[in-house]
C-alpha cells in the first residue's frame, strides 16, 4: 500500500514563540506545506505531554533553544516522545532540535565542543554522503546552507553502518539501534580552527525502536536551491516512510 502524506507535528521553542518577533522562521514551512503534501501542525509541549503525537507520522523540532524545550518537556513529555518514536513515530529535529534528540537519547550520538556556541549564524558548505544522496535524491556536489551553532556530533566509537531501514530488522522488531548513518557531512568549518569540524557529520539518522531518527546540524531548510531543499523535504518522506510498517492509519484502522 502507499503510504499517505506525513503528517507532521511542528514542536517550537515556548519561549522565543513568545519573546522573539518573527519566530520561527518561514522556511520549514514552505518547504514542507508549500513545496510539497504534507500538512504541519504545531504541537506544544503540553499536547506532547498528554499524548497529542498519537495522531501524527513526524516530530520536526526546529531551531530554538534546546533548553527551552526540554524544561518545558520535563520527564514526562521527553518519556511521552521516546515511547512514541520507539513505536513508529519519526523524528527530525533541526539544529536546536538536533540538540534535543541528543538530549534524549534517541540515539547513541553526543555532542563536543560546547564551548564555542554563540558565535553569529554564517554560510556552510555540506556534502551529502553516497547514503545521503540514495536515501535523499541528493546531489554528490557540495551545496551551501546555513550554520547557526548546530551540534557538532561525535559518533559512537563502536559504529557500524549496515542498512538504515532495512526490511528483515522491521520484520522481526529487531531495530538496529546501535547504528548511526552519516548523511551529510560538513565541506567547510564554521568553529575555530582546533575544532575539527569539516568532515564531521551534518546529518545523521539512526534506528530508535520502529521509529527513524535524523539529526541536522546546519538549517538546511535555508539552503539556497533544491540542492538542499529538496533533500530536505526528503528527510520527512524518509522518517514518514520508515515507521509506515508498524503504524496504524487511524482513519482505516489497518497498518500503511
Amino acid at each position: 500500500m502507499t503510504l499517505d502524506a506525513a503528517r507532521v507535528a511542528y514542536l517550537l521553542d515556548p519561549v522565543k514563540l513568545v519573546s522573539e518577533v518573527g519566530y520561527p522562521a518561514p522556511a520549514v514551512r514552505e518547504r514542507l506545506e508549500e513545496e510539497s503534501n504534507m500538512t504541519l501542525t504545531r504541537i506544544s509541549c503540553e499536547q506532547v505531554q498528554d499524548g497529542g503525537l498519537s495522531v501524527f507520522t513526524v516530530l520536526c523540532v526546529p531551531g530554538g533553544f534546546a533548553p527551552h524545550l526540554s524544561t518545558r518537556l520535563g520527564e514526562s513529555g521527553a518519556a511521552a516522545i521516546r515511547r512514541w518514536v520507539h513505536e513508529g513515530g519519526g523524528f527530525v529535529g533541526v539544529c536546536a532540535g538536533a540538540f534535543l534528540g541528543c538530549f534524549l537519547d534517541l540515539i547513541p550520538v553526543t555532542v563536543r565542543d560546547l564551548d564555542h556556541m554563540g558565535a553569529s549564524p554564517s554560510p556552510c558548505l555540506v556534502r551529502f554522503t553516497a547514503t545521503g544522496q540514495q536515501l535523499l535524491g541528493a546531489s554528490a556536489d557540495a551545496a551551501v546552507t546555513r550554520y547557526a551553532n548546530g551540534p557538532v556530533f561525535a559518533m559512537p566509537e563502536s559504529n557500524v553502518e549496515l542498512s538504515l531501514v532495512s526490511s528483515s530488522n522491521r520484520q522481526n522488531n529487531a531495530a538496529p539501534d546501535a547504528q548511526v548513518h552519516t548523511l551529510a557531512v560538513y565541506a567547510s568549518s564554521c568553529r575555530p580552527a582546533a575544532v575539527e569540524m569539516e568532515g564531521s557529520p551534518a546529518i545523521v539518522a539512526g534506528m530508535h525502536g520502529r521509529g527513524l531518527v535524523i539529526l541536522v546540524s546546519p538549517h538546511l531548510e535555508d539552503g539556497a536551491d533544491e540542492r538542499t531543499r529538496s533533500p530536505f523535504r526528503n528527510l520527512f518522506r524518509l522518517a514518514h516512510a520508515a515507521g509506515g510498517t508498524y503504524r496504524v492509519d487511524h482513519q482505516t484502522a489497518c497498518y500503511v
